[in-house]
């Protein structure tokens, strides 16, 4: 594609881009979806010394949630797939690896 424009046409100034503005969510995750009113019971000790804190008891939950979720996630996916990783190991170990031929390891790298 060839520029249009000129020598003799006129220069255009520069113009920055207008940095977007931030969406206000604080912590790790996607951008929160809507939020939902719930009730939990929290040791009186534990929930005296968040406050002395100032640490935002909705924000921490949600961290620790979003946490935990993803780490249920991760470990059933493993346990989901471990037949499959298996029986992949199994077949490597029975035919090798392609290739495997060509490598000499008993010789050191040069």
């Amino acid at each position: 594609m060839r520029m249009k424009r000129s020598f003799s046409d006129p220069p255009r100034r520069f113009e920055p881009k207008v940095p977007t503005k931030h969406s206000g969510h604080i912590g790790p995750g996607p951008k929160p979806g809507p939020k939902r009113a719930v009730n939990i019971s929290v040791d009186a000790e534990v929930l005296k010394l968040a406050k002395e804190m100032k640490i935002n008891l909705s924000q921490a939950f949600e961290d620790m949630l979003r946490t935990l979720t993803r780490e249920e996630r991760e470990r059933r996916f493993k346990e989901e797939i471990k037949p499959f990783v298996d029986s992949h190991n199994a077949l490597i170990e029975r035919i090798g690896v392609f290739g495997e031929e060509l490598l000499d390891l008993d010789d050191p790298p040069v």
